[in-house]
Order: structure tokens, then sequence, then C-alpha cells
């Protein structure tokens, strides 16, 4: 059985005295495992529906739909029969990486078909059965996105321990024949699968297509809590700009030689940390892997040219701010800094964080903590008027990726005015707001 959380008041199920606390046992006669069952059972006209009420009442309803008109109901998860997990030991997994004491979510090792088709997770497929393959054929549960890394069977049973990932092609191949469309990702490590392995695994996949949607390549993320794992290593700069370079050419073969669009995309980190020049706007077709942080820059660029005319000449009275960011944010930050310096009365820097939580080779801003940010901010030189966190370390419910609160960190730094920021126009927003 499961529990609705809310439900809308100018719904089917508001009209049928359906209440919040009231279980689901059956629809149609059949248990609902998770919100894809759910979804399915619920879109014909006519609905059989057991409830089991919250005094213990069973009560049966034949709700007839009005068309157009939302069912209406919403539960607290999407998977009501468990999530299901990892099976993997990957030599870069970053759930091994962590301390103890870190934002719950965190430490989730998930790796679940349903998430990924209904939440855009990544998976990696090692842990499907022959059902839950026929479920995502005959329900045509795609996109999917999918952890690909290699497509060198021995390597990629190498990289993640498990023996069910040298089947990714076969997967992969029945998924396209059966009309299943999916992203993918390339986590690039050195002496794994870069180099030779990054075009091998670039070539197959390009085969796939057009049912293979995209081609996401980061470069490997590692922090300090290594001990007991995989002697690994981050990318050199060198190494970056070779990656670059193929991934370059094998943009150009996809368009000169195949006939094709662009769909092969490196991360942000490629571009900024070998000085090389960002791809436009156009070239990321609609940005699929915003969620590895690819083209996040441009996006933010290109806001910053979009928001010209609304840019204001000068504010009211004389404002020193700081940007908290990360090493990388900064490279990012660069042009938006020089633009907004520009206002009259407005003196705005960056304050670059380290990362002595994670480690130095972490340099994304995503990945800074509460404690790293603090420490920053109490060994600034001078006084600010205001303080403002980039939006992307919180979760949903305003938590530092080392289980502090938005609340509970400003009241500990009271004597700056701390604010935060999602984009461009909340940015000029807070500088604006007296």
């Amino acid at each position: 059985m499961v529990k609705i959380k809310k439900i809308d008041p100018e719904s089917t199920a508001a009209e049928e005295g359906i209440k919040i606390g009231d279980k689901i046992i059956s629809i149609n006669g059949k248990k609902i495992k998770d919100y894809i069952d759910f979804l399915y059972e619920t879109s014909e006209p006519y609905i059989e529906l057991m409830l089991k009420k919250e005094n213990g009442d069973i009560v049966k309803k034949e709700i007839y739909r009005k068309a157009g008109q939302p069912f209406g109901i919403e539960f607290d998860k999407i998977v009501f029969d468990g999530l299901k997990q990892c099976t993997n030991d990957c030599i870069f997994c970053f759930v091994k990486q962590q301390p103890s004491g870190m934002r719950e979510s965190l430490n989730q090792k998930d790796d679940d078909y349903r998430f990924s088709f209904l939440q855009g997770s990544f998976i990696t497929l090692t842990n499907l059965n022959d059902q839950e393959i026929n479920r995502i054929i005959e329900k045509r549960l795609g996109p999917l996105n999918i952890s690909v890394h290699t497509t060198n069977p021995k390597l990629r049973v190498k990289m993640m321990k498990n023996p069910d990932a040298a089947r990714i092609m076969e997967l992969l191949k029945l998924f396209k024949e059966n009309d299943i469309e999916f992203n993918t990702q390339i986590v690039l490590c050195p002496n794994y699968n870069n180099s030779e392995e990054l075009d091998h695994t670039i070539s197959d996949l390009i085969n796939l297509y057009p049912h293979i949607l995209s081609i996401g390549i980061v470069p490997v993320g590692l922090t300090k809590y290594r001990d007991g794992l995989t002697d690994l290593r981050t990318l050199t700069e060198k190494e970056m700009d070779y990656a670059l370079q193929q991934i370059k050419s094998w943009q150009k073969r996809l368009i000169n030689n195949y006939g094709m669009r662009n769909f092969i995309y490196a991360a942000d980190e490629f571009y900024l940390n070998t000085d090389s020049k960002l791809p436009g706007y156009e070239e990321y077709h609609d940005f699929p892997q915003l969620e590895n942080g690819i083209g996040l820059t441009r996006l933010l660029w290109d806001e910053l040219d979009e928001l010209e005319e609304k840019i204001p000449k000068k504010i009211g009275k004389k404002t020193n701010i700081i940007l908290i960011t990360s090493e990388l944010g900064y490279k990012a930050l660069k042009k938006v800094l020089k633009r907004l310096n520009k206002i009259n009365n407005l003196d705005i820097e960056a304050a670059v964080v380290k990362n002595e939580f994670f480690g130095e080779d972490v340099t994304v801003t995503g990945l800074l903590t509460a404690k790293d940010i603090k420490n920053t901010i109490n060994n600034l030189n001078k006084k600010y008027d205001k303080i403002i966190l980039p939006e992307v370390i919180f979760n949903d419910d305003e938590i530092f990726l080392d289980n502090i609160s938005f609340t509970e960190f400003r009241n500990d730094i009271k004597k700056y005015r701390i604010e935060k920021a999602c984009d461009i126009k909340a940015l000029l927003e807070v500088i604006q707001d007296e």
C-alpha cells in the first residue's frame, strides 16, 4: 500500500472524497509498485480503486474521470516497493569518497531505472533482470539516462567491478531495436577509459543513432577520502586538452562524415581548465546534459547578455558585495564580474573557497560545504555589505552538503547580510535590494 500525501482540490480524487492519508491497496485490481504503475493505471476514463482509510476501513471506489481533469493524487515518493540499489563497486564511486555526517541523500547508492525515467538520474543497467528489461520495452520507458563509461566489456567490468557490466552494448542495442531512446555519460578516468579507449567507446555509441540522444563526457572527480579504494588520480591539464581535442574531432566527424548533428558534449571543466573557447549556445542543442554540468557556463554567459538592458547603470548607494564560488566557478564568473563592476556604486568581487573538506582536487561550486565557506568568510580582510551564496550548494530544504541549514549558517555569521542567488536575474535583484 502507498500513502497519499496531497490531493488537488480541483481534481477527480477530491470530487470522489479521497483524502490525504488514505492508502491505495490496488488500482484496477493491481498492486502498484511505483509511480509508473500509478500513471498507467489511472490513464483510463474508468478506474476501480481500493483504498484503506485512516480509520482502517476498506473502501472500493468506481471512478469515471472527466476529460481533461487531473486525477489529483500525489505521493511523497515515486517508488513504493523499495529503491533498487547499485550492485557495482566502481573505482570512481563518489558515495564511497565521503565522510560520515553528510546530507542523507548523498549516501544513497541507487541505480533504479524508474528514477532514470521519471527524474533523469543516470543508471548503469547492471542490476536489471529480464522482467524489468521487458517492462522498459513494453511500457516504452524512455528516454533513459545511462552511465556507460566504456563499451569495452572487459574494461567496464574492471572499472565497475561487476561481471554484469559487460552487457552494456547488448542492452543498448536491444533498446535501439525496441525504439527506446537514451542519453549516455562517460566519466573519464586517466589510464582507464581515456585516449584510445575513449575513441573506441564513442565509435560504438554513435552507431546507436538516432536512439542515442547525447553523449556527455565528464572528468573523474576524486575527494581526499579514498583510503582503501582503487589507486586513481584526476586528469592533468594536458590530458584534459587531449580529450577535448578528441571530442572536437568526433563532433566534426558527426557533422561532416556522418551527416548527423552533433550530440557529443564535453563538461565545462574541459574548456575552463584548458582556457579553451566555449561552444556557442546553439551548439548545445537544448542542453540535454545540464545535470552533468555540461553547458552551465554558456547558459550563465548568455543570460548575462540577454539581461543587458536590465542591468542598471547605477545603484542607490555605494555597495560592496562578495560572491562565494569555487576555483572552477571563478573561471566561469570572470566575465560576469567584469560586466557588473561597470555599475556605478557597485564593487563586486569573488571569494574563491578552497575545498578543504573534500580535498584540493574538488573544484566545482556544487560541492562546497558550509564549513569551508564559513572559514573563507571569517578570513575576509574587509567589511562587505552583502555576501551572496550560489543556490547550487543547497538541496530543496536549504541544507548544505555537510548537513548544516541555511538558517543555522546565517545565525553563525550575523555580522554579514547573507543572501542566495540561483542565476543572473536573481543576482541582479539581490544587488539592487536595499
